[in-house]
């Protein structure tokens, strides 16, 4: 209902309340009637669900599969099911290893979030009662002042000197004066002077205010149940993973299928041919694929953690890499989301702080004119009081001067008036110091301060005074203005008082940005990211912090949310890319500014900190929330929390996810070229009638020796270059043509060498014998392959070869084990033989002839190939 546009006694009789509130009767009766005053969350998924959520992919159900048909072979011939079992093993360690990570990253949010339930003055039974916000009802009478939570929607019934912040349910960083006038007309929300909205707090006053909506039904839970309609996409690594996924399958099983054709044409029987098939998937799969990608991605999380950003779900790392657009908040995100003095006017002059002297009459009126208070928890006030202070206070001593110099009176500040007057006794004399709007102070100024002295205000100083106001202005400055005069001694404190003052100054002041925010936006642009700033400021407000931070050059690149909602959704699309700046925004543009930038097919990362901004946080491939000043509603929705809510973390994930996103395409060509080598030689092996590998060895190539080096991968340093780069696109195919020729190239350089060591032993050595200089040339040549895969364009000769100490240490231990594994009994369960120093060598040899073949013609693949 429209209750701003009833009046007090219409919202009363409506809500079936009066002026004394309910009885405690009647409060118990509507609490069981419409529930508690809070915001349902969404239906979480249970642990067991998160569990089996780690099976959805398609190469787990292949080697689950295989695992199930590799156990009913060997149960038929009676053979050891020991290779079903390590498959199975393989599989529940991944799934399992997922689960837990994901759990952490709930427990780090959890841990963000501030466990206290708001307090809140209500009237019931002709008494004011303290209860918990979440036993308010409709139609409580809610009393509140300077410091409360507004904790529902509510209708005002009387108040004094009312300032509330809605910043983070409009965007709108300047607080609102607020009053229970009757508003006649249909207006936007942010301009409903009578009502005051839940997760919104009072800055100033107080008032008296009848509940009209609680939980889901107030403007705040109508957004956050929104949330539940959106559905989030599948991510870009998602996409790849399910993209490799679909190539091995096709691939394995077209492999499978002529393997069948040239197995029956060979007359080899169907079991045989069934036990080569598995062979080939367990070759033709990187089983220790998924465990490397969850154990890199867990290692970005933890990386990132350190940096201050916590990651929520472990795909989010590797996204922030490929972000094309960040399109952030400006309130407490861009901004510190607090009022600073930035200029003075003071004696016919424009200038900062330590221009100023100390002793000046401007500073002084700026310390008693003002109610702001300095706590242990820090500062007590109005915002824009606030700043006076924080400018004051490593100037002066304002509790000496506050000491010294009294209040005796006082005329406290409305929204009418626009005025705060206080009355001091300054060496005998009475004295009317005021600060308020400068058009309000002004007009009732007849004399000016300059050098000490007082002079006549002319027009012409009036005019030079109204020039240096709209300059500061102009600059999305908030001007205060200050003056005084000399009281009468038996003085009458009206608004009469306020006439025949003396101009003395201007403060200039703004919400400023954050530090570091114009290098980390410079950055961004260097790393071919566009950011885009989304607000609900003023259009001019918007356009200088843009313009001051890098964002925007030129006033025709913002737009307001008015001209949007003007806009059709094909016009939008249209228009997008012509504009970085969106001020007077809804948190439906923002939306809408989200997804027409997704449907140019960019990936969007969207940063906020209010509930205005957690649809679209939602929306959006990245959300990015705030886990200082950001709503519980944000935080929910968030794919990834900024635990010190500085814009510079961002980029700082973003180059993280790069370099993340290059590891796992290093550790996958890695893995991939592996695979691939041991499928061409199973195959091979198969149209000759032999088994060159065995299931178990295929098993302990791909998750021992070829794991734990690609897990030494993911240690490896980003390239000087990753931020400088072009964005890769969300739609590039991952199998780039050189990935593929890479691939091609060493696959077929280890298949070749494999092939010539197994057969050239064959006659002379003997099966067993081949079979294990086969074995040990494919271990050898993945522990050096590992190395060349550091960086696939560049060479790695030289200091990069051991700059990753994880290699380094991987290696070393890789090679115990490998010892350990040709030297005792274990060997017998992988089928090997002893090797003399000879054989050993030759293997060794080989290995390393490849390997520089591989470095060498790495620029050559380069440029014959694009990537």
């Amino acid at each position: 209902m429209k209750f701003y546009n009833m009046k007090v006694n219409e919202v009363l009789s409506n809500l079936k309340s009066d002026l004394e509130g309910l009885t405690l009767e009647e409060a118990k009766k509507r609490l069981l009637a419409d529930g508690h005053n809070k915001l349902v969350e969404q239906e979480k998924e249970s642990n067991i669900q998160k569990f089996f959520n780690e099976f959805r992919n398609l190469m787990i159900v292949i080697l689950i599969f295989a695992a199930i048909l590799s156990f009913l072979f060997s149960m038929i011939r009676n053979e050891s099911i020991m290779d079903s079992v390590i498959i199975l093993l393989i599989v529940f360690l991944n799934a399992l290893l997922g689960f837990i990570q994901e759990l952490k990253a709930d427990r780090s949010i959890e841990a963000l979030k501030k466990l206290q339930v708001s307090r809140v003055k209500v009237k019931r039974d002709h008494q004011v009662l303290v209860i918990n916000s979440e036993d308010v009802v409709r139609g409580d009478i809610i009393l509140l002042e300077a410091g409360d939570a507004i904790v529902a929607d509510a209708r005002i019934l009387s108040s004094s000197s009312l300032r509330v912040d809605e910043s983070s349910l409009t965007g709108e960083s300047n607080e609102v004066f607020k009053n229970s006038e009757v508003i006649t007309e249909d207006c936007l929300l942010a301009n409903r002077r009578n009502m005051i909205y839940s997760g919104t707090h009072v800055v100033y006053g107080k008032c008296e205010a009848v509940v009209c909506e609680i939980g889901m039904n107030t403007e705040f839970g109508k957004i956050a149940n929104s949330l539940n309609d959106e559905v989030k996409e599948e991510t870009p690594l998602q996409k790849k993973i399910n993209e490799i996924s679909k190539f091995l399958s096709i691939t394995i099983a077209f492999i499978i299928l002529v393997m069948f054709i040239i197995g029956f044409a060979m007359g080899i029987e169907l079991i045989e041919v069934l036990m080569l098939s598995i062979s080939l998937a367990v070759a033709a799969i990187p089983e220790g694929l998924p465990a490397v990608i969850t154990i890199t991605l867990s290692l970005g999380m933890n990386v990132m953690a350190k940096k201050k950003a916590i990651i929520r779900k472990m795909s989010s790392v590797e996204t922030l890499g490929c972000t094309e657009i960040i399109c952030s908040d400006k309130t407490g995100t861009i901004t510190q989301n607090k009022m600073m003095v930035r200029e003075f006017f003071y004696n016919n002059k424009i200038c900062v702080l330590h221009e100023l002297d100390e002793e000046n009459l401007l500073f002084r009126m700026m310390c008693l004119n003002n109610d702001a208070l300095k706590e242990k928890n820090g500062y007590l006030g109005d915002p824009t009081e606030i700043a006076l202070y924080e400018c004051l206070e490593h100037v002066v001593d304002i509790s000496k001067i506050r000491t010294e110099i009294p209040r005796i009176n006082e005329l406290p500040f409305d929204s009418e008036r626009k005025m705060m007057s206080t009355v001091h006794l300054i060496n005998g004399k009475y004295y009317l110091y005021v600060k308020g709007s400068f058009d309000t102070i002004i007009h009732r100024c007849n004399s000016i301060l300059e050098d000490d002295n007082v002079k006549k205000l002319t027009e012409k100083k009036k005019s030079f005074l109204k020039s240096m106001e709209s300059q500061e202005s102009e600059k999305s400055y908030r001007v205060l203005s200050f003056a005084y005069r000399e009281l009468e001694e038996h003085y009458v404190l009206d608004d009469t008082i306020e006439n025949n003052l003396i101009f003395v100054g201007m403060t200039a002041m703004m919400d400023p940005p954050r530090e570091d925010v114009k290098e980390a936006i410079a950055i961004c642009k260097n790393a071919h990211i566009r950011p885009i700033m989304i607000t609900g400021d003023s259009f001019s407000t918007a356009v200088s912090i843009a313009r001051e931070v890098g964002i925007l050059e030129n006033e025709a690149e913002a737009i307001t949310g008015e001209e949007i909602d003007h806009m059709s959704e094909s016009e939008l699309d249209k228009n997008i890319f012509n504009y970085s700046v969106y001020a007077r925004v809804s948190p439906m543009n923002k939306l809408s500014i989200v997804n027409a930038w997704k449907r140019q097919g960019k990936i969007v990362a969207m940063t906020g900190d209010g509930v205005n901004d957690a649809p679209a946080l939602k929306a959006s491939d990245i959300g990015i929330g705030m886990g200082l000043t950001g709503t519980e509603v944000t935080k929910g929705v968030a794919d990834v929390i900024l635990a010190d809510d500085s814009f510079s973390t961002i980029v700082v994930a973003v180059m993280e996810g790069r370099r993340i996103y290059d590891n796992i395409r290093n550790v996958l060509i890695y893995l991939l070229t592996g695979n691939l080598a041991e499928v061409f030689v199973v195959f091979v092996g198969m149209l000759f009638g032999m088994e060159i590998f065995l299931p178990i060895q295929l098993l302990y190539i791909n998750l021992i020796t070829d794991s734990i080096p690609a897990i030494a991968l993911a240690f490896e340093n980003g390239s000087k270059d990753i931020m400088s780069r072009d964005v890769r696109k969300s739609s590039q195919p991952f199998f780039t043509p050189f990935l593929i020729a890479k691939m091609a190239f060493s696959s077929v350089l280890k298949t070749s060498v494999i092939l010539f060591v197994y057969f050239s032993n064959l006659k002379s050595n003997g099966s067993e014998v081949a079979i294990t200089m086969a074995f040990l040339t494919l271990i050898l040549s993945e522990m050096i392959y590992a190395f060349s895969c550091k960086d696939l364009k560049r060479k790695v000769l030289g200091k990069k070869l051991v700059m990753n100490q994880f290699m380094n240490y991987s290696m070393l231990i890789l090679g115990i084990i490998q010892t350990l594994l040709f030297v005792t009994p274990l060997k017998h369960i992988f089928h090997i033989v002893n090797l003399n120093a000879i054989q050993v060598c030759l293997c060794t040899l080989l290995v390393l002839v490849i390997f520089f073949i591989d470095e060498f013609t790495k620029p050559i693949l380069r440029r014959l190939f694009k990537d």
